[in-house]
């Protein structure tokens, strides 16, 4: 004879193991001009932000910062990718919601990234970089819009499959920011290009490293860049090879139609095309 709490048990298994792959936040992204962008809430203010992987740190305009009673203190020194010197005041521990659950921010900047746009760009709240996601593992699915943060189980599940990419966490302004990396291999070493949602329109290869991926080095206009990122995964479009700080930047026009996936706590990156799964 079968016991009622033997069958009970096996009715619910599926929905154990459903919950247990299930991620623990899914967020809709929405587009701002040629990028990515998240309505969230910062104090109790609802604002829209960028969401900018190449970042390093999240930002908060001005105005925005006074709304939430932050009084900017102190001063942050970075290098923006063409080697000009950013200067901004901070703000401290800033609790950031997404949907149900707040990330806490140890430090933002004050900065009004419009002041960096076109100027017809629509008004901006701030940016949200990687930095607010640190220690976690997210995924970025282009085609869907949507910003998964995902759970153990879900990112087993994700990545079970799917071949890991080299990738270099960087943590320049003191370890405060935090950006991605995706190693590009060359005849001569590996080249290592940022991740970048911010980066609406092009590729970029630093000048060094252009004829390594197939580019004219002297040419300052627009060129066709084809070269391979890792196996079949190549990085088409339109490029340029300025003289830049970083080796290179890999934006929009490479990601738009990728799942991005990074483990921010174990330093591990998968790209991978879309699939009609979750």
């Amino acid at each position: 004879m079968v016991r009622k709490g033997f069958l009970t048990a096996l009715a619910f298994l599926p929905f154990a193991a459903a919950a247990a792959t299930a991620p623990q936040a899914v967020y809709k992204l929405e587009p701002y001009r040629k990028t990515v962008a998240l309505r969230a809430q910062v104090g109790d203010r609802q604002g829209l932000f960028t969401f900018d992987t190449a970042g390093g740190i999240t930002l908060l305009s001005p105005s925005f910062a006074a709304k939430i009673g932050c009084k900017p203190w102190g001063r942050l020194s970075g290098h923006r990718m063409m080697g000009d010197r950013l200067d901004m005041p901070r703000c401290d521990d800033v609790p950031l919601r997404l949907g149900a659950q707040t990330y806490r921010v140890p430090v933002a900047g004050v900065f009004d990234i419009v002041s960096l746009l076109p100027k017809d760009a629509a008004p901006l709240d701030g940016s949200i970089a990687l930095d607010a996601f640190a220690g976690r593992a997210i995924t970025i699915d282009f085609p869907a819009m949507r910003l998964i943060v995902e759970s153990p189980g879900s990112l087993r599940e994700r990545t079970a499959q799917a071949r890991s990419l080299p990738v270099s966490l960087s943590r320049e302004l003191q370890g405060r920011a935090l950006a991605a990396s995706v190693g590009i291999p060359t005849r001569s070493g590996m080249a290592w290009m940022e991740l970048d949602t911010g980066n609406g329109g092009t590729i970029l290869v630093a000048k060094p490293y252009a004829a390594l991926l197939g580019l004219d080095p002297e040419e300052k206009g627009p060129q066709q860049a084809d070269f391979a990122v890792s196996g079949a995964l190549r990085a088409q479009g339109t490029a340029f090879a300025p003289d830049m700080i970083l080796d290179g930047n890999l934006g929009m026009p490479f990601l738009k139609d990728k799942v991005v996936t990074l483990d921010l706590a174990a330093g591990e990156l998968w790209i991978a095309a879309p699939s009609s799964g979750r």
